[in-house]
């Protein structure tokens, strides 16, 4: 089966530059700070609900086989029972009420498990004979599932899914099931930390040991579009990742365990349905005396953000106001520094957002797409903002020419 290519959305220079909504955000910073905001904004990766259908399915599509029937589940949080008289100890938390039922799910919105929800019957109603929604015990029993799909958008520590499969596990019946090897579990997620997959593992019911016949880590296996080492952020965030973390860390009107993200994990995906809390805190954390405003309160994107981000980059208005990014590239340019590289170093950002932002200067006839020189217009605001362009001296104490390096 070919693969669908997958295309998801980022926000351009251009767009961050013509939101008054990001600009009003934007404002939280100290000057100094705000084309790191910025970069960090241009390194988010958004999934449409018609991204995110169309890979589920596809991966949903891999797995089954004509032989056999797959019990679909979304994966959510629990909660715990209140009426246990144990309050010592934490209580219990079962999928499977006495009867063999999934516990009854709430009435209110539950956030990103209600597109998964959605998404698991419109599959089940195309594949009645294969696949099964959300099923009872004694309908696994008469249909003899073997296969289970738990379906996640995304995963950040992985203890949500270690919880939710041990609330499956805590009913004797299929614990029983699990102990003789009768089940496989397909742990589907949009994205996730590798490190995620050996927490979930350490964390649910049985044993992984070489010896045992069943090892647990054999009944379980994990399917994503993304799957990223949690410690290697430039993959994500560019060669200046170091510096979006220390901007993230210097916000201390955001709580400590939320500037990176839950767990630390500092994603950059985020989806038109839902906003993981394991994305940076200043993007979605709202502080209770409202000294914080989030662009994306309440962990959901803002409608106007997903018109933003649906506008075609020929389509992106002109701001007639001009940032002081592109009035210091201006400055650089006019000085001679057009090396994408060169003017990466020069502005504090990498290479892939420099490029961007020259060419959003070359889109808005500022600079010349050639030769990479001022046009009359650039030339024309270049002298009129002259005095108002603060970009620091570069410091050539400790340049080195390229006739004195070695080719290595």
């Amino acid at each position: 089966m070919t693969k669908k290519t997958l295309f998801l959305q980022s926000l351009s220079p251009e767009k961050i530059d013509n939101s008054a909504e990001i600009e009003e955000w934007l404002s939280q910073f100290s000057e100094d700070q705000r084309h790191l905001a910025k970069l960090l904004l241009s390194r988010l990766q958004f999934v449409s609900r018609d991204v995110y259908a169309t890979w589920l399915e596809q991966a949903i599509s891999e797995i089954i086989d004509s032989a056999s029937a797959f019990a679909l589940y979304s994966v959510r949080k629990l909660k715990q029972d209140k009426n246990n008289d144990k309050a010592e100890e934490s209580p219990p938390v079962y999928w499977w009420g006495q009867d063999g039922e999934p516990i009854i799910r709430p009435g209110k919105s539950l956030g990103s498990e209600d597109l998964v929800y959605s998404l698991i019957s419109n599959l089940t109603r195309a594949n009645e004979n294969k696949l099964l929604d959300h099923p009872s015990l004694l309908k696994l029993k008469k249909n003899r599932v073997r296969n289970y799909i738990l379906i996640d958008d995304a995963i950040g520590s992985g203890d949500r899914v270690s919880d939710f499969i041990n609330a499956m596990l805590n009913h004797p019946t299929f614990l029983s099931w699990w102990s003789l090897g009768w089940i496989k579990i397909y742990v589907i997620s949009f994205a996730r930390p590798q490190e995620s997959e050996k927490n979930i593992i350490t964390k649910i019911r049985g044993s992984d040991h070489g010896k045992r016949k069943f090892r647990k880590s054999s009944k379980i296996e994990f399917i994503s579009n993304t799957v990223y080492q949690q410690t290697l952020y430039q993959k994500r965030w560019g060669e200046n990742y170091y510096q979006l973390i220390e901007l993230c860390k210097n916000q201390t009107k955001i709580p400590a365990w939320a500037r990176l993200g839950y767990g630390k994990i500092f994603s950059n995906i985020i989806f038109y349905h839902s906003v993981p809390n394991n994305i940076p805190g200043l993007i979605w954390f709202v502080d209770k005396k409202k000294k914080w405003k989030a662009l994306m309160p309440g962990r959901a994107i803002p409608s106007w953000l997903m018109d933003l981000l649906e506008i075609p980059k020929d389509q992106v208005k002109k701001n007639t106001k001009i940032s002081n990014e592109i009035l210091d590239l201006l400055l650089l340019i006019k000085k001679g520094v057009r090396n994408v590289d060169s003017i990466a170093q020069r502005l504090g950002v990498d290479s892939r957002y420099a490029k961007k932002l020259l060419q959003h200067a070359i889109d808005t006839n500022l600079v010349t797409s050639g030769s990479r020189r001022l046009t009359p217009r650039g030339l024309d605001i270049f002298h009129q903002s002259s005095k108002n362009i603060s970009l620091q001296l570069w410091d050539y104490s400790m340049y080195i020419p390229s006739s004195w390096c070695v080719e290595q």
